[in-house]
């Protein structure tokens, strides 16, 4: 049976069933296969076995008896060739000719079957197999050894003594994260003849663990070769299994675990996938073994000692066939949005292939971002849900993907509502006090208008049409749009600031459930704190005083003779609490060498936010900001304990009408203080009315205090829609 085995004394028993079972098995057209020996510069008129390619398909090792030889006659030795292909991996490879590894390597005994994995600093650590002898410690038959190339040369070899027995313990096989080792052995506790075995590395004391027999890929017949893919997923190996082609065939199975969660820690956990013969033309009725595939799945590099050979075992290549070619990993990631708009919906994302399930979720907080690892050869169903919303469902066909890829599906979901023949938005103003008032008035509904055009205000109210459902295919595409509708307003009243506000009609839809009303009332308030004060015309913005900043009341004195005493700030970006936007390191260390030179004193770091989005987000929000501020100052040795911190949400802002990207850039922002006596404070600086910005905040940068804001830093709007 396994011929080459033969010469090295290991005996096979081959059943009749083995030899006469008659099962289907698949068949590749020859053209497609593309079976190829690798010629003379590979083969000679000895044996040459174990084919061990790089994922890279630079390097090709086997095991060879051919001469030179490092030992006796007819021993084989361990060989390389290098792939002089500009482009490996993809060009045809051309293989220089082999050169025999040599010693500490190859020795006076047998020594093959190679495996390779390139370490991090980008050399390689080498296991083979070999018989023990003077200067080689191990059990009489063959063992597993270790090597690795340092400096230019490979290392004396150590025998891996966790996993070798005084039986045949051999063909090893190291997985790409060096992790897991598979090898062939005929050790007790196996299923009949050979079997295949596997270790995991123990990363805590650096040794291998106990083996373990992989039962559902062995058989009462021999399993050889094993080759576990670089994808961590997909083990090639040999057998003489029964329903076979010949003597002994080349057969793939699948980690289950992995083919559910490519990024699983645990290969081993739910075992493999049954095993699926190769079929013809890569088996033959000779031996076919030792298969080794490249990283891209294309290529498989296996011996056979067929008859159209230069010697007893030949090295060949071919194409891999697509069923059996390695998994790849598809990254599925997008958002949750409503309808045509920006708005974010929080979202439950179910994804099942057979008995693999997938879950993720989206919030606010997290943009309404996905993203879920899979593995390809799979066809997913996939189901997106969120209360008041239609569920959406759709399938990911990744049966035929040949390289990894990032699928990226913003789900528009839209509201479960139904509409009636048109809608229009019943627009009310009123004062303070609730009292109807009718200004001069003017509304765009981006972004289907251009232009802002005049509303009729009569008694206060107004009406304007929306939407007709009968322009649009259907009512989905009709609830989509209004979804992404965004109400621009100004207006204008004498003794009544002026109104200029934008509304996204998603926040409108809110409250609806069911069917929609014809009139959908919206009410506007002027006069209110949060309404902005007339805007100068576009020649007076230039002569125009710059607003100022609202006093944060926290620079009081307080009524135990301290008072705070403003440091800086740091700003964030739009819903973003653990990175600061521009480099304030120089900031922090000033801080921090000013805490060290006072012991004793505290520092009192108080949150922000603009004023999008609701209060007990902001509230939550400006909380974390102050949090990672302190964190960012206890890095630079300021005492925990000497760090408190505040949250304001929204109700402090440094702008109180923040509706530009400046503005909501500089209320997003933590704000640093020290407590200070007050008698201090009285002599360092003259007094200030309560409602005078410090002189901190004037200057904008204090001693050592945050930079200025950049235009670059500023975050671009957004509709109103993201808190932040």
């Amino acid at each position: 049976m396994f011929s080459f085995m033969r010469k090295t004394t290991i005996l096979y028993a081959m059943t009749a069933a083995a030899i006469f079972a008659q099962v289907e098995y698949p068949t590749t057209p020859p053209e497609l296969a593309g079976i190829k020996n690798l010629g003379t510069g590979i083969n000679t008129p000895n044996s040459e076995y174990t084919p061990f390619v790089t994922p890279d398909e630079k390097y090709l090792f086997f095991q060879s008896n051919r001469e030179p030889s490092a030992g006796p006659e007819g021993d084989a030795d361990i060989w390389y060739s290098k792939n002089t292909a500009k482009n490996r991996g993809v060009d045809e490879p051309l293989f220089d000719v082999a050169a025999n590894v040599g010693l500490p390597v190859s020795s006076v005994s047998l020594d093959g079957q190679p495996s390779l994995r390139k370490l991090p600093n980008g050399e390689h650590e080498m296991y083979f197999a070999s018989f023990a002898s003077g200067s080689r410690l191990g059990p009489q038959l063959t063992n597993i050894y270790y090597t690795a190339w340092r400096g230019g040369k490979w290392l004396e070899p150590v025998p891996v003594a966790e996993l070798n027995t005084d039986y045949h313990d051999r063909m090893p096989s190291i997985s790409e994260d060096g992790k897991y080792l598979f090898f062939s052995s005929d050790r007790p506790g196996g299923k009949g003849g050979d079997d295949i075995w596997v270790s995991e590395l123990n990363t805590a004391t650096n040794k291998w663990g106990p083996p373990v027999n992989v039962a559902s890929i062995n058989t009462a017949a021999s399993e050889i070769t094993p080759a576990i893919h670089s994808d961590g997923t997909t083990l090639y190996f040999s057998s003489n299994r029964a329903g076979g082609v010949g003597g002994s065939d080349i057969y793939f199975a699948q980690s289950v675990t992995r083919l559910a969660d490519p990024d699983s820690a645990d290969m081993l956990g739910q075992g493999f996938t049954s095993p699926k013969n190769l079929g013809k033309p890569y088996n033959s009725e000779f031996d076919d073994e030792s298969p080794s595939v490249i990283a891209s799945g294309e290529r498989i590099y296996f011996s056979s000692d067929r008859h159209d050979g230069f010697g007893s075992f030949d090295i060949y290549r071919a194409t891999v066939p697509a069923f059996a070619r390695p998994i790849v990993r598809v990254i599925y990631k997008g958002k949750t949005l409503s309808g045509l708009g920006k708005k974010i919906v929080p979202a439950k994302i179910d994804i099942v292939s057979g008995v693999y399930k997938a879950h993720a979720e989206t919030n606010v907080e997290r943009d309404g971002a996905y993203g879920v690892n899979l593995a390809s050869r799979k066809e997913y169903e996939v189901a997106v849900t969120a209360p008041g919303y239609r569920s959406v469902k759709e399938k990911i066909d990744a049966r035929d993907l040949r390289e990894s890829k990032t699928i990226e599906k913003d789900f528009r979901l839209v509201r479960d509502i139904t509409l009636p023949a048109s809608v229009k938005l019943e627009i009310q103003f009123v004062d303070e006090k609730g009292q109807a008032v009718s200004p001069q008035a003017k509304v765009k509904i981006a972004p289907v208008a251009k232009k802002t055009k005049a509303l009729k205000v009569a008694k206060g109210k107004a009406l304007l049409p929306l939407i007709s459902k009968a322009d649009f295919k259907s009512e989905d595409e009709a609830i989509a749009a209004l979804d992404g509708y965004v109400l621009e307003v100004q207006a204008k009243k004498k003794r009544l600031p002026s109104l200029d506000t934008a509304k996204a009609l998603s926040e409108v839809l809110d409250q609806y459930t069911g069917k929609l009303p014809e009139v959908i009332p919206l009410k506007f308030t002027m006069g209110d704190k949060n309404a902005e004060a007339v805007k100068p015309k576009p020649a007076e913005e230039a002569a125009a005083k710059p607003e100022k900043p609202e006093k944060a009341p926290e620079e009081k004195k307080t009524a135990d003779k301290t008072a705070l005493k403003f440091l800086g700030r740091l700003y964030f970006a739009t819903n973003v609490a653990d990175k600061i936007t521009g480099d304030d390191e120089r900031f922090l260390r000033s801080v921090a060498k000013r805490m060290k030179s006072n012991p004793g004193q505290k520092l009192v770091i108080i949150g922000h936010s603009d004023s999008r989005g609701t209060k007990p987000y902001n509230k939550k929000l400006a909380q974390r900001r102050a949090n990672y501020a302190k964190k960012l100052l206890v890095a630079k040795g300021v005492p925990a304990k000497d760090i408190e911190v505040k949250s304001a949400g929204n109700s402090r802002r440094r702008y109180v009408n923040d509706n530009t990207d400046t503005k909501r850039q500089k209320n997003r922002r933590a704000d640093i203080y020290i407590s200070i006596a007050v008698v201090e404070e009285e002599a360092a600086a003259p007094k200030k009315t309560e409602a005078s910005p410090t002189a901190a905040e004037k200057k904008e940068e204090a001693p050592a205090a945050a930079k200025p804001d950049k235009p670059d830093a500023v975050q671009p709007a957004d509709g109103g829609e993201k808190p932040n």
